[in-house]
Protein backbone atom coordinates (compact mmCIF):
# COMPACT_ATOMS: atom_id res chain seq x y z
CA UNK A 1 0.00 0.00 0.00
CA UNK A 2 1.78 3.12 -0.89
CA UNK A 3 1.98 5.99 1.38
CA UNK A 4 0.93 8.50 -0.81
CA UNK A 5 -1.98 9.92 1.03
CA UNK A 6 -1.73 10.87 4.73
CA UNK A 7 -5.02 10.42 6.36
CA UNK A 8 -6.61 12.43 8.62
CA UNK A 9 -5.84 12.19 12.18
CA UNK A 10 -9.10 11.79 13.42
CA UNK A 11 -9.75 8.35 10.86
CA UNK A 12 -6.65 6.95 12.82
CA UNK A 13 -7.46 3.61 14.32
CA UNK A 14 -5.93 0.94 15.80
CA UNK A 15 -7.30 -2.37 17.37
CA UNK A 16 -5.77 -5.01 19.18
CA UNK A 17 -7.62 -8.58 19.37
CA UNK A 18 -5.64 -10.70 21.85
CA UNK A 19 -7.55 -14.43 21.63
CA UNK A 20 -7.04 -17.92 22.83
CA UNK A 21 -9.43 -20.78 22.88
CA UNK A 22 -10.07 -19.74 26.56
CA UNK A 23 -9.74 -16.01 26.41
CA UNK A 24 -10.61 -13.01 24.57
CA UNK A 25 -9.82 -9.53 24.39
CA UNK A 26 -10.42 -6.38 22.36
CA UNK A 27 -8.99 -2.94 22.61
CA UNK A 28 -8.50 0.24 21.03
CA UNK A 29 -4.86 1.79 21.63
CA UNK A 30 -3.22 4.69 20.43
CA UNK A 31 -0.28 3.75 18.24
CA UNK A 32 1.64 0.94 16.90
CA UNK A 33 4.14 0.76 20.20
CA UNK A 34 0.98 0.78 22.38
CA UNK A 35 0.17 -2.85 20.51
CA UNK A 36 2.97 -4.32 20.53
CA UNK A 37 3.05 -4.32 24.50
CA UNK A 38 -0.19 -6.08 24.07
CA UNK A 39 1.51 -8.57 21.64
CA UNK A 40 4.14 -9.29 24.07
CA UNK A 41 2.03 -9.84 26.60
CA UNK A 42 0.34 -12.07 24.39
CA UNK A 43 3.47 -14.15 23.83
CA UNK A 44 4.04 -14.60 27.34
CA UNK A 45 0.55 -16.48 27.69
CA UNK A 46 1.63 -19.36 25.66
CA UNK A 47 1.74 -21.14 22.66
CA UNK A 48 -1.65 -20.99 21.25
CA UNK A 49 -1.92 -16.97 22.40
CA UNK A 50 -2.75 -15.27 19.10
CA UNK A 51 -2.97 -11.35 18.14
CA UNK A 52 -4.76 -9.69 15.42
CA UNK A 53 -3.93 -5.80 15.30
CA UNK A 54 -5.80 -4.22 12.73
CA UNK A 55 -4.43 -0.63 11.57
CA UNK A 56 -6.47 2.02 10.04
CA UNK A 57 -5.69 5.57 8.41
CA UNK A 58 -2.31 5.43 10.12
CA UNK A 59 0.81 6.58 7.56
CA UNK A 60 2.28 3.44 6.48
CA UNK A 61 5.81 5.20 6.85
CA UNK A 62 4.82 5.99 10.33
CA UNK A 63 3.79 2.30 11.02
CA UNK A 64 6.62 0.44 9.61
CA UNK A 65 8.87 2.25 12.42
CA UNK A 66 6.93 0.44 14.65
CA UNK A 67 5.92 -2.64 12.93
CA UNK A 68 9.87 -4.42 13.35
CA UNK A 69 8.30 -4.97 16.68
CA UNK A 70 5.18 -6.69 16.38
CA UNK A 71 7.05 -9.21 13.28
CA UNK A 72 10.47 -8.74 12.18
CA UNK A 73 10.23 -7.78 8.43
CA UNK A 74 12.45 -9.11 5.68
CA UNK A 75 13.62 -6.26 4.08
CA UNK A 76 12.48 -6.65 1.09
CA UNK A 77 8.91 -7.20 2.58
CA UNK A 78 9.03 -3.72 3.88
CA UNK A 79 10.62 -2.56 0.63
CA UNK A 80 7.15 -3.69 -0.88
CA UNK A 81 5.10 -2.51 1.32
CA UNK A 82 6.53 1.05 1.23
CA UNK A 83 5.99 1.21 -2.76
CA UNK A 84 3.25 -0.66 -2.93
CA UNK A 85 2.23 -3.94 -4.85
CA UNK A 86 1.80 -3.68 -8.17
CA UNK A 87 -0.77 -6.18 -7.85
CA UNK A 88 -2.59 -8.60 -5.30
CA UNK A 89 -0.32 -11.31 -3.84
CA UNK A 90 0.99 -13.77 -1.59
CA UNK A 91 4.68 -13.89 -0.67
CA UNK A 92 6.60 -16.08 1.61
CA UNK A 93 9.49 -14.39 3.30
CA UNK A 94 10.39 -17.70 5.70
CA UNK A 95 9.98 -16.21 9.02
CA UNK A 96 6.49 -14.57 7.81
CA UNK A 97 4.46 -13.70 4.95
CA UNK A 98 2.79 -10.92 2.90
CA UNK A 99 -0.36 -10.55 1.49
CA UNK A 100 -1.93 -7.81 -0.09
CA UNK A 101 -5.93 -7.85 -1.80
CA UNK A 102 -8.42 -5.22 -2.95
CA UNK A 103 -11.46 -4.60 -0.57
CA UNK A 104 -14.42 -3.29 -2.92
CA UNK A 105 -17.21 -1.94 -1.54
CA UNK A 106 -20.37 0.73 -2.81
CA UNK A 107 -19.70 4.36 -2.09
CA UNK A 108 -23.05 6.20 -2.55
CA UNK A 109 -21.84 9.59 -2.86
CA UNK A 110 -20.52 9.13 -6.77
CA UNK A 111 -22.38 8.22 -9.80
CA UNK A 112 -22.10 5.13 -11.10
CA UNK A 113 -19.95 5.38 -14.36
CA UNK A 114 -23.08 3.69 -16.86
CA UNK A 115 -25.61 5.67 -15.34
CA UNK A 116 -27.67 2.94 -13.82
CA UNK A 117 -28.18 4.35 -9.84
CA UNK A 118 -26.38 6.74 -7.76
CA UNK A 119 -23.67 4.38 -6.36
CA UNK A 120 -19.96 3.06 -7.69
CA UNK A 121 -17.52 0.81 -6.19
CA UNK A 122 -14.42 1.67 -4.63
CA UNK A 123 -11.14 -0.13 -4.24
CA UNK A 124 -8.92 -0.12 -1.24
CA UNK A 125 -5.93 -2.38 -0.71
CA UNK A 126 -5.40 -3.76 2.26
CA UNK A 127 -1.85 -5.48 3.17
CA UNK A 128 -1.81 -8.87 5.32
CA UNK A 129 1.50 -9.43 7.48
CA UNK A 130 1.83 -12.36 9.79
CA UNK A 131 3.77 -15.23 11.24
CA UNK A 132 2.48 -18.19 13.01
CA UNK A 133 0.69 -16.26 16.08
CA UNK A 134 0.76 -12.70 15.15
CA UNK A 135 -1.45 -10.93 12.02
CA UNK A 136 -1.48 -7.06 11.07
CA UNK A 137 -3.70 -5.64 8.42
CA UNK A 138 -2.86 -2.52 7.70
CA UNK A 139 -5.54 -0.89 5.69
CA UNK A 140 -5.74 2.91 3.90
CA UNK A 141 -9.32 4.47 5.56
CA UNK A 142 -11.78 3.18 8.65
CA UNK A 143 -14.76 0.84 7.34
CA UNK A 144 -13.99 -2.85 6.17
CA UNK A 145 -15.75 -5.99 5.74
CA UNK A 146 -14.54 -8.03 9.02
CA UNK A 147 -17.26 -7.24 11.26
CA UNK A 148 -18.28 -10.85 10.73
CA UNK A 149 -14.83 -12.13 11.86
CA UNK A 150 -14.79 -10.05 14.75
CA UNK A 151 -17.95 -11.52 15.93
CA UNK A 152 -17.37 -14.93 15.35
CA UNK A 153 -13.83 -14.58 17.56
CA UNK A 154 -15.46 -12.95 20.42
CA UNK A 155 -18.05 -15.58 20.37
CA UNK A 156 -15.92 -18.36 19.83
CA UNK A 157 -17.82 -20.33 17.81
CA UNK A 158 -16.68 -23.71 16.96
CA UNK A 159 -12.54 -23.98 16.80
CA UNK A 160 -12.34 -20.44 15.16
CA UNK A 161 -9.89 -19.41 18.58
CA UNK A 162 -7.60 -22.71 18.26
CA UNK A 163 -5.75 -22.14 15.03
CA UNK A 164 -2.99 -19.78 14.24
CA UNK A 165 -3.08 -16.85 12.41
CA UNK A 166 -2.86 -18.41 8.96
CA UNK A 167 -6.36 -19.62 9.41
CA UNK A 168 -7.48 -16.15 10.65
CA UNK A 169 -6.10 -14.81 7.06
CA UNK A 170 -8.29 -17.37 5.41
CA UNK A 171 -10.91 -16.21 7.15
CA UNK A 172 -10.32 -12.47 6.07
CA UNK A 173 -9.53 -13.48 2.81
CA UNK A 174 -12.62 -14.80 2.45
CA UNK A 175 -14.85 -12.20 3.84
CA UNK A 176 -13.31 -9.89 1.41
CA UNK A 177 -14.28 -12.33 -1.69
CA UNK A 178 -17.50 -12.13 -0.28
CA UNK A 179 -17.47 -8.59 -0.49
CA UNK A 180 -17.81 -8.77 -4.35
CA UNK A 181 -20.81 -10.66 -4.45
CA UNK A 182 -22.69 -7.53 -4.09
CA UNK A 183 -21.18 -6.05 -6.80
CA UNK A 184 -21.65 -9.47 -8.97
CA UNK A 185 -25.43 -9.32 -7.84
CA UNK A 186 -25.70 -5.48 -8.97
CA UNK A 187 -23.96 -6.68 -12.09
CA UNK A 188 -26.42 -9.43 -13.05
CA UNK A 189 -29.34 -7.23 -12.67
CA UNK A 190 -27.79 -4.79 -15.07
CA UNK A 191 -27.40 -7.03 -17.64
CA UNK A 192 -31.08 -8.29 -16.94
CA UNK A 193 -31.99 -4.41 -17.41
CA UNK A 194 -29.93 -4.41 -20.93
CA UNK A 195 -31.04 -7.34 -22.13
CA UNK A 196 -34.42 -6.14 -21.99
CA UNK A 197 -33.73 -2.39 -23.55
CA UNK A 198 -32.08 -4.77 -25.86
CA UNK A 199 -35.67 -6.39 -26.55
CA UNK A 200 -37.17 -3.04 -26.89
CA UNK A 201 -35.39 -1.03 -29.26
CA UNK A 202 -31.54 -1.20 -28.86
CA UNK A 203 -29.58 2.23 -28.89
CA UNK A 204 -25.95 3.46 -28.79
CA UNK A 205 -26.17 4.63 -25.33
CA UNK A 206 -27.39 0.76 -24.43
CA UNK A 207 -23.86 -0.42 -25.89
CA UNK A 208 -21.85 2.35 -23.78
CA UNK A 209 -23.89 0.88 -20.95
CA UNK A 210 -22.49 -2.49 -21.92
CA UNK A 211 -18.74 -1.50 -22.25
CA UNK A 212 -19.12 -0.34 -19.14
CA UNK A 213 -19.35 -3.04 -17.73
CA UNK A 214 -17.29 -5.28 -19.41
CA UNK A 215 -14.70 -2.18 -17.68
CA UNK A 216 -15.92 -2.96 -14.44
CA UNK A 217 -15.53 -6.88 -15.19
CA UNK A 218 -12.01 -6.77 -16.19
CA UNK A 219 -11.16 -4.31 -13.14
CA UNK A 220 -12.71 -7.39 -11.05
CA UNK A 221 -10.58 -10.02 -12.86
CA UNK A 222 -7.55 -8.04 -12.34
CA UNK A 223 -8.04 -7.80 -8.74
CA UNK A 224 -8.33 -11.45 -8.15
CA UNK A 225 -6.58 -13.41 -11.03
CA UNK A 226 -3.28 -12.60 -9.68
CA UNK A 227 -3.98 -13.24 -6.83
CA UNK A 228 -5.11 -16.44 -7.36
CA UNK A 229 -2.29 -17.70 -9.48
CA UNK A 230 0.03 -16.13 -6.87
CA UNK A 231 -1.12 -18.51 -4.19
CA UNK A 232 -1.50 -21.33 -5.95
CA UNK A 233 2.47 -20.38 -6.76
CA UNK A 234 3.07 -20.25 -3.30
CA UNK A 235 1.93 -23.57 -2.65
CA UNK A 236 3.67 -25.14 -5.57
CA UNK A 237 7.14 -23.92 -4.42
CA UNK A 238 6.37 -25.32 -0.44
CA UNK A 239 7.66 -28.52 0.60
CA UNK A 240 5.73 -31.33 1.51
CA UNK A 241 4.54 -30.02 5.58
CA UNK A 242 4.13 -32.32 8.40
CA UNK A 243 0.95 -33.21 8.99
CA UNK A 244 0.23 -30.71 12.35
CA UNK A 245 3.01 -28.17 11.65
CA UNK A 246 2.61 -24.32 11.11
CA UNK A 247 3.16 -24.78 7.78
CA UNK A 248 0.57 -27.55 7.25
CA UNK A 249 -1.85 -25.18 8.82
CA UNK A 250 -0.51 -22.08 6.22
CA UNK A 251 -1.01 -24.79 3.65
CA UNK A 252 -4.63 -25.96 4.06
CA UNK A 253 -6.06 -21.72 4.87
CA UNK A 254 -4.08 -20.78 1.12
CA UNK A 255 -6.33 -24.07 -0.07
CA UNK A 256 -9.33 -23.01 1.85
CA UNK A 257 -9.26 -19.14 0.15
CA UNK A 258 -7.91 -20.31 -3.39
CA UNK A 259 -11.06 -22.46 -3.66
CA UNK A 260 -12.97 -19.14 -2.84
CA UNK A 261 -10.86 -17.28 -5.12
CA UNK A 262 -11.60 -19.65 -8.06
CA UNK A 263 -15.68 -19.72 -7.08
CA UNK A 264 -15.22 -16.13 -7.41
CA UNK A 265 -13.43 -16.17 -10.82
CA UNK A 266 -15.90 -18.63 -12.34
CA UNK A 267 -18.67 -16.04 -11.34
CA UNK A 268 -16.82 -13.51 -13.33
CA UNK A 269 -16.24 -15.13 -16.15
CA UNK A 270 -19.80 -16.29 -16.50
CA UNK A 271 -21.12 -12.73 -16.73
CA UNK A 272 -18.14 -12.27 -18.81
CA UNK A 273 -19.64 -14.36 -21.17
CA UNK A 274 -23.25 -12.67 -20.46
CA UNK A 275 -21.61 -9.32 -21.01
CA UNK A 276 -20.11 -10.74 -24.33
CA UNK A 277 -23.53 -12.16 -25.39
CA UNK A 278 -25.23 -8.76 -24.62
CA UNK A 279 -22.67 -7.46 -27.39
CA UNK A 280 -23.36 -9.86 -29.83
CA UNK A 281 -27.11 -9.50 -29.43
CA UNK A 282 -26.61 -5.74 -29.84
CA UNK A 283 -25.20 -6.15 -32.83
CA UNK A 284 -27.52 -8.61 -34.22
CA UNK A 285 -30.44 -6.35 -33.57
CA UNK A 286 -28.75 -3.55 -35.00
CA UNK A 287 -28.00 -5.65 -38.07
CA UNK A 288 -31.10 -6.75 -38.10
CA UNK A 289 -33.07 -2.97 -37.74
CA UNK A 290 -30.77 -1.82 -40.56
CA UNK A 291 -32.18 -5.13 -42.94
CA UNK A 292 -35.56 -4.16 -41.91
CA UNK A 293 -34.73 -0.88 -42.98
CA UNK A 294 -32.91 -1.83 -46.43
CA UNK A 295 -36.28 -4.30 -47.11
CA UNK A 296 -38.32 -1.19 -46.74
CA UNK A 297 -36.59 0.92 -48.82
CA UNK A 298 -36.13 -1.94 -51.76
CA UNK A 299 -39.95 -2.29 -51.19
CA UNK A 300 -40.24 1.04 -51.96
CA UNK A 301 -38.14 0.94 -54.79
CA UNK A 302 -39.47 -1.78 -56.14
CA UNK A 303 -42.98 -0.14 -56.17
CA UNK A 304 -41.76 2.88 -57.91
CA UNK A 305 -39.92 1.15 -60.70
CA UNK A 306 -42.82 0.19 -63.05
CA UNK A 307 -44.70 3.40 -61.96
CA UNK A 308 -41.48 5.25 -63.07
CA UNK A 309 -41.31 3.38 -66.34
CA UNK A 310 -44.76 4.17 -67.14
CA UNK A 311 -44.47 8.02 -66.25
CA UNK A 312 -41.46 8.01 -68.31
CA UNK A 313 -42.90 6.04 -71.02
CA UNK A 314 -45.88 8.43 -71.66
CA UNK A 315 -43.00 11.46 -71.29
CA UNK A 316 -41.77 10.89 -74.15
CA UNK A 317 -43.27 13.66 -76.78
CA UNK A 318 -43.69 11.60 -79.63
CA UNK A 319 -45.51 13.75 -82.63
CA UNK A 320 -48.82 12.16 -82.82
CA UNK A 321 -49.31 13.71 -86.06
CA UNK A 322 -46.63 12.13 -87.82
CA UNK A 323 -48.03 8.69 -87.42
CA UNK A 324 -51.05 6.70 -86.13
CA UNK A 325 -49.22 4.63 -83.56
CA UNK A 326 -47.27 7.65 -82.09
CA UNK A 327 -49.06 6.98 -78.22
CA UNK A 328 -53.01 6.95 -79.92
CA UNK A 329 -53.74 6.99 -75.99
CA UNK A 330 -52.81 10.60 -75.45
CA UNK A 331 -55.75 11.28 -77.96
CA UNK A 332 -58.28 9.44 -75.32
CA UNK A 333 -60.84 11.03 -73.71
CA UNK A 334 -59.87 9.18 -70.48
CA UNK A 335 -56.34 8.44 -71.75
CA UNK A 336 -54.93 10.53 -68.46
CA UNK A 337 -57.43 8.01 -65.70
CA UNK A 338 -56.48 5.11 -67.90
CA UNK A 339 -52.66 5.60 -66.80
CA UNK A 340 -53.76 6.29 -63.58
CA UNK A 341 -55.25 3.39 -62.90
CA UNK A 342 -53.00 1.14 -64.64
CA UNK A 343 -50.11 2.67 -61.81
CA UNK A 344 -52.58 1.75 -59.05
CA UNK A 345 -52.78 -1.51 -60.46
CA UNK A 346 -49.27 -2.21 -60.73
CA UNK A 347 -48.63 -0.75 -57.32
CA UNK A 348 -51.75 -3.27 -55.58
CA UNK A 349 -50.70 -5.90 -57.61
CA UNK A 350 -46.55 -5.62 -56.25
CA UNK A 351 -47.80 -4.71 -52.30
CA UNK A 352 -50.16 -8.07 -52.88
CA UNK A 353 -47.09 -9.95 -53.99
CA UNK A 354 -44.98 -8.84 -51.47
CA UNK A 355 -47.28 -9.65 -48.73
CA UNK A 356 -48.34 -13.17 -49.63
CA UNK A 357 -44.15 -13.86 -50.12
CA UNK A 358 -44.37 -12.76 -46.81
CA UNK A 359 -41.62 -9.48 -46.95
CA UNK A 360 -43.84 -7.01 -45.51
CA UNK A 361 -44.13 -8.46 -42.45
CA UNK A 362 -42.55 -7.33 -39.00
CA UNK A 363 -41.37 -9.71 -36.59
CA UNK A 364 -41.59 -7.03 -33.56
CA UNK A 365 -45.03 -6.49 -34.14
CA UNK A 366 -45.70 -10.21 -33.43
CA UNK A 367 -44.15 -9.72 -30.06
CA UNK A 368 -46.04 -6.95 -28.96
CA UNK A 369 -48.95 -8.94 -29.71
CA UNK A 370 -48.21 -10.79 -27.03
CA UNK A 371 -46.43 -14.07 -29.21
CA UNK A 372 -42.99 -14.69 -27.41
CA UNK A 373 -39.93 -15.45 -29.19
CA UNK A 374 -40.83 -18.99 -29.35
CA UNK A 375 -44.07 -19.10 -30.78
CA UNK A 376 -42.70 -16.27 -33.30
CA UNK A 377 -39.98 -18.76 -34.76
CA UNK A 378 -42.42 -21.52 -34.79
CA UNK A 379 -44.59 -19.99 -37.21
CA UNK A 380 -41.86 -18.76 -39.04
CA UNK A 381 -40.96 -22.25 -39.35
CA UNK A 382 -43.73 -23.69 -40.52
CA UNK A 383 -44.19 -20.97 -43.40
CA UNK A 384 -46.54 -18.91 -42.13
CA UNK A 385 -44.48 -15.59 -42.63
CA UNK A 386 -43.41 -17.18 -45.59
CA UNK A 387 -44.62 -18.11 -48.79
CA UNK A 388 -47.81 -19.49 -48.45
CA UNK A 389 -50.48 -21.45 -50.91
CA UNK A 390 -53.83 -22.09 -50.92
CA UNK A 391 -53.61 -26.52 -50.90
CA UNK A 392 -53.95 -28.68 -48.54
CA UNK A 393 -50.28 -28.27 -47.51
CA UNK A 394 -50.65 -24.63 -46.42
CA UNK A 395 -53.67 -25.05 -44.64
CA UNK A 396 -51.62 -28.02 -42.74
CA UNK A 397 -49.18 -26.33 -42.18
CA UNK A 398 -51.48 -23.46 -40.46
CA UNK A 399 -52.73 -25.92 -38.57
CA UNK A 400 -49.82 -27.30 -37.25
CA UNK A 401 -48.50 -23.13 -36.26
CA UNK A 402 -51.96 -22.66 -34.29
CA UNK A 403 -51.77 -25.46 -32.14
CA UNK A 404 -48.14 -24.57 -31.03
CA UNK A 405 -49.28 -21.08 -30.47
CA UNK A 406 -52.26 -22.54 -28.32
CA UNK A 407 -50.65 -24.76 -26.69
CA UNK A 408 -47.41 -22.52 -25.52
CA UNK A 409 -50.67 -20.28 -24.12
CA UNK A 410 -51.63 -22.80 -22.11
CA UNK A 411 -48.03 -23.88 -20.52
CA UNK A 412 -47.91 -20.08 -19.46
CA UNK A 413 -49.41 -19.27 -16.01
Amino acid sequence: MPDSVEPHASQRRIEVIAYSVDHFDRKLVASVAEASAMVAAARERGATARVWIDIEGVPLGEALVDLGALIPLHPMAAELLRNGAARALVEDFGGHLLATMVYMHHSHGAKAADGADGSSHVSEVIDFIFDDRVLVTIQERPGDCFDGVRERLALGSGQVRAPGAAFLFSLLGRAICDSYLPILEKTARRIDRIEDALAERPDRAILVRIHHLRTRLLELRRQLIPLQDSIAMLLLRRPPADPGSTAREVDISMRSLLDELAELRDALDFQRDEVQRLTDLYLNSVSNRLNDVMRILAIISTLFMPLSFLASLYGMNFDRERGRWNMPELGWEYGYLFVLGLMSVVAVGLTIFFWRKGWLAEPTRSRRRGVDGLTLDVVEFVGLTGPSGRGAGSRRRRAVAKGAVRARGASTP
